[in-house]
């Protein structure tokens, strides 16, 4: 019951408009040069130039996981950044293998050296799941930094090999966000939620739409553009729980019965 109570409620947070400026480019992999996607380190790394799984637009970016330590890119060059500020780490990942893990990973540097902890560092790893997860984190710059390397840090698990993709990946300035109550943001998603064969959707922007059954499972996950619909004619008559997340941690959920 707990868990049915947990899906069903609607947390009353703050949400965000997408005003943000990007200091990441190519955030979301799709340019690519000879097999690597242009603006992130390369060195030592295998990548797949994934065209599916993608979060959104053309393509994601697989990292294969080595057998032994690590493997990290981030966005060359470094980011200059400003003391007293707080920056944004965010991104999607999507985790759905048993032989890698992933844990977002933000270096806050001088010139020549990391200058230590920062909240921008994963405290766990990364857990098998066949939906695309969003990680967020903040922070000011350590004292004496003068750059962030945001990365995103692939380990293996039982043997490695394993490819953890990413997309859509975020790193601006907190002050440049806006912020609307959550009331606003559910105004601008609209759906109906008494379905057949089709769930249709109004959204502000793409966003993916995650289904569960009342029990907490996952039965699709789906990006979706403004005016599409979701088939769910495969469904048992019955309730669920249709979740709507878009690129910038605006998050609501919808009850749905199907006929």
């Amino acid at each position: 019951m707990k868990k049915l109570y947990s899906l069903f409620a609607v947390a009353a947070i703050a949400v965000t408009v997408s005003a943000q400026t990007n200091l990441i480019t190519n955030p979301g992999f799709e340019n690519w040069t000879a097999g690597k996607p242009d603006g992130w380190y390369t060195s030592g790394i295998t990548f797949t130039q994934s065209t599916n799984p993608v979060h959104s637009g053309t393509y994601a970016a697989g990292v294969e996981a080595p057998a032994s330590s690590n493997k990290t890119t981030n966005p060359t060059p470094d980011i200059p950044v400003t003391q007293g500020v707080t920056y944004v780490y965010s991104g999607w990942y999507l985790d759905n293998v048993t032989n890698a893990k992933f844990k977002y990973w933000n270096q806050f540097r001088t010139a020549s050296a990391d200058t230590g902890g920062n909240n921008m560092q994963s405290g766990s790893d990364s857990v098998n799941n066949p939906a695309w997860v969003q990680f967020y984190a903040e922070a000011q710059p350590n004292a004496n930094a003068v750059v962030a390397r945001p990365g995103l840090r692939v380990y293996p698990e039982t043997g490695g090999s394993g490819v953890i993709y990413f997309d859509d990946i975020m790193f601006y300035d907190k002050a440049t966000l806006s912020t609307i109550d959550i009331k606003e943001f559910d105004k601008q998603v609209k759906m109906n939620t008494l379905v057949e064969n089709e769930l249709k959707l109004q959204l502000p922007s793409k966003s993916t739409v995650n289904i569960y059954s009342v029990d907490g499972k996952l039965i699709s996950s789906n990006r979706v553009n403004d005016g599409e619909s979701i088939n769910v004619s495969h469904l048992n008559t019955g309730n669920y729980l249709v979740t709507v997340q878009d690129n910038f941690q605006n998050k609501i959920s919808r009850k749905i019965i199907k006929k």
